[in-house]
């Protein structure tokens, strides 16, 4: 038995399923707003992408609408690209939505949900930190202010979001990478909804 040639065969095999999954998250691409082609896992150059799932008729998520703009200038400083990722609606609501709450990032139509499908986000509003490589890095909430439907603090008492942000920056690891967010549920045309994040 030949051990070197089934060795080369099995790291040949390897970068195959490699190339594979890499090329279907590559092969991404929607449709911003305006009708431009995106390609949002495709952030090279950047620190991170910060993907938020928003939907124009959750008032959790409309909640939040100042807090995501402030996300965006400060962050956008140090090199994250935010993005706003709107499932099953129009690019004219779309437009709307952002002049009304005064979003100033710019907008993926996800007819599909193939971003929810490829982060497991299954909430909007939810975030997800991306790195470079699209290694997904945080899935969660933007904080802890809304507690459930029809009960929300004053004011945050953990930013988890932010939190994530500044340890990616900084190079160091995400302490909490998963956290349960709450607002209106991404409709899955397929079946049932994936489990929410624990």
């Amino acid at each position: 038995m030949n051990h070197k040639f089934f060795g080369a065969a099995s790291v040949i095999l390897l970068l195959a399923i490699a190339s594979l999954f890499g090329g279907e998250r590559d092969s991404i691409r929607l449709k911003d707003s305006s009708g431009k082609l995106v390609e949002p896992l495709a952030n090279k150059g950047q620190k991170a992408t910060v993907l938020f799932f928003l939907t124009t008729e959750c008032p959790i998520g409309n909640l939040y609408s100042p807090e995501i703009t402030r996300i965006v200038e400060q962050y956008k400083k140090q090199g994250v690209t935010c993005l706003a990722v709107y499932a099953h609606e129009k690019a004219a609501e779309v437009q709307k939505h952002q002049r009304d709450y005064k979003l100033s990032l710019r907008a993926l139509l996800d007819p599909e949900v193939k971003l929810a499908k490829f982060t497991g986000a299954t909430v909007m509003p939810e975030a997800c930190i991306l790195g470079h490589d699209g290694e997904i890095l945080y899935r969660g909430r933007i904080d802890d202010r809304a507690v459930k439907f029809g009960t929300v603090r004053p004011a945050p008492r953990v930013r988890d979001l932010r939190m994530a942000l500044d340890a990616v920056l900084a190079g160091n690891p995400v302490a909490k990478k998963v956290t349960k967010p709450i607002g209106c549920y991404i409709s899955f045309p397929e079946g049932p909804l994936p489990k929410s994040p624990k």
